[in-house]
């Protein structure tokens, strides 16, 4: 189906839910090989949904940062486009990278290639320490060694004994600050960091439940498979699940559940659609 003429089938009362943090992660990363490539406009966005007759409740949440001036403005904004917003403070939690149980794998293996690293450099810094010494030693000679093994006179002027020096401790110096640089981050790595908290899993599930009499069917713009269990649990009551992802952004937990609904014979009540669908209506 070409994405000028895609359109959902909407028969009956439906109920959105928008979980902006996942759905900013499908693009605030261009560098990721997962990135959608654009930039979903919440304008757009609530444009397009009220555009279905059948639509009627759109609810939008996402974590506000008080003390930056952008998130406080993009809170205003989706007041102002008439969302049903909900929204929270951001939390920052400190975790410990070296001992939280999810990094600590990931962790120690960086430790194991930063130590090695630094091994490489020292021994590469001391076979510098011999040249130098034995390249003084050439110089005070008067002669190298020519291709064929043959001692051969050379005669260097100061510019260029200067020259080789200068070189040979450059490199020297690099690979000490460079060893200087990765105890550093082991350092850091070994310290507090703080992570960013603020899901919704368990407003969204709420607010779902509690508007349970009022939706036929559920629009999820998340491919979070948290919420598979919520959208299983949906469609055992007879209602339809609709999830927006980006591609690198779904849940295996969604293609378990699709199986399973095919398994039943109600795989129809599971539709899962990509967000390219709906570029073109939706797109910064």
């Amino acid at each position: 189906m070409e994405t000028e003429a895609f359109k959902f089938k909407l028969n009956s009362k439906t109920f959105v839910v928008i979980d902006w943090a996942n759905v900013y992660g499908w693009f605030s990363a261009p560098n990721s090989k997962t990135c959608l490539g654009w930039e979903v406009d919440p304008k757009k966005l609530f444009t397009y949904l009220k555009s279905y007759p059948n639509i009627a409740d759109i609810n939008f949440y996402f974590g506000v940062e008080s003390d930056k001036t952008k998130s406080v403005a993009f809170k205003k904004e989706i007041e102002s486009i008439g969302y049903t917003h909900k929204s929270k403070g951001v939390k920052w939690v400190p975790a410990i990278l070296e001992t939280t149980a999810h990094f600590k794998v990931l962790v120690r293996r960086l430790f194991d290639v930063l130590d090695n690293v630094k091994n490489t450099n020292s021994a590469v810094s001391n076979r510098l320490y011999d040249l130098v010494k034995k390249l003084g030693e050439v110089l005070e000679s008067g002669y190298g060694i020519s291709a064929t093994g043959e001692p051969t006179y050379t005669f260097f002027d100061d510019e260029q004994v200067r020259v080789i020096y200068e070189l040979v401790e450059e490199l020297d110096g690099n690979l000490r600050k460079l060893n200087l640089d990765i105890t550093e981050l082991q350092i850091s790595l070994r310290g507090p960091v703080q992570r960013r908290k603020c899901d919704f899993d368990v407003e969204i599930s709420r607010d779902v439940y509690n508007n349970l009499s009022t939706f036929e069917t559920l629009i999820i713009f998340s491919g979070d498979g948290d919420y598979a269990t919520l959208a299983e649990d949906l469609i055992s009551k007879n209602k339809k699940v609709i999830v927006i992802f980006a591609n690198g952004h779904m849940g295996k937990e969604y293609i378990k559940l699709q199986e399973k609904l095919t398994e039943r014979k109600v795989n129809y009540m599971l539709f899962l659609c990509s967000a390219n669908n709906l570029k073109n209506f939706i797109a910064k």
